[in-house]
């Protein structure tokens, strides 16, 4: 080693200070973004709602709610629920449609409602990945995919509860990898209802808020985000994932971000 060389250790935990810093700036980053959205939705419909009398924001969440139709409250959740689990399957990110949901039946139905259709979309994106996709992806990446399915089979339920309690990580390749690997249904299942349920629990709260106008439901659910980011960084600080994850996808081990 040359006088001037710098031991591998060291250039490692300078490699990790400088990515660390990069996910801090990320996550501040979205956390400012998401909050300036849900706030400034909650100021600019109260200030609607309270001045302009043509504002017809509760005529239309009272048709989506099923005033005077068929049905009523029952079937719009039922219409919810199905076109909410089909859209997340096809690749839309759960947040917006926790979003939706609170915007539309409030807080309290909002959540259940989000959270329901989040587990059947993932659950259906998981059938596809282990009954349709799974011998040809096997094909294509046989020795890749046999270490990361050892991996998953082992502590299924610990790594998608992992995943799934952070946000802006890629829920829908989550799901296909999981099928892929073949993880058993129910540690697949118990992890993703469980880790579900604080983000949609947070962005329900801003949907409702939003479209309320209630100032205290948007900043419970801005510190709630803001606790969910910190969570991330004190699990990877004091529950560091074991070496092989290194060589999981980006998506598996939290690193991925496009808000799903």
């Amino acid at each position: 080693m040359t006088k001037n060389a710098i031991p591998p250790s060291n250039k490692q935990a300078e490699q990790k200070t400088a990515a660390d810093k990069v996910l801090l700036a990320a996550d501040l980053r979205n956390l400012c973004v998401v909050g300036l959205i849900f706030f400034g939705m909650a100021l600019f419909l109260r200030h609607e709602m309270a001045g302009n009398s043509s504002f017809q924001l509760e005529e239309i969440r009272a048709r989506l709610l099923g005033a005077n139709q068929a049905g009523g409250l029952w079937g719009s959740g039922a219409i919810f629920l199905l076109s909410s689990g089909l859209l997340i399957s096809l690749g839309m990110p759960r947040l917006w449609v926790c979003g939706a949901a609170g915007a539309v039946y409030g807080l309290g139905l909002g959540a259940p409602l989000a959270l329901d259709g989040s587990i059947i979309g993932a659950t259906a994106v998981y059938l596809m990945g282990r009954f349709l996709l799974a011998d040809m992806v096997q094909r294509r990446l046989a020795g890749r995919l046999a270490i990361w399915g050892q991996l998953l089979r082992r502590n299924g339920f610990w790594w998608v509860l992992y995943v799934r309690l952070f946000p802006f990580t890629n829920a829908t390749i989550n799901s296909l990898v999981c099928g892929c690997c073949r993880v058993p249904m129910g540690q697949y299942l118990a992890g993703s209802l469980i880790g579900f349920i604080p983000l949609t629990l947070i962005f329900t709260a801003f949907g409702s808020g939003a479209t309320s106008g209630n100032f205290h439901q948007v900043s419970i659910g801005f510190v709630l985000f803001g606790l969910a980011l910190l969570s991330r960084r004190l699990i990877k600080r004091f529950f560091p994932a074991p070496p092989q994850a290194l060589n999981m996808p980006t998506t598996i081990n939290g690193n991925g971000n496009d808000g799903r």
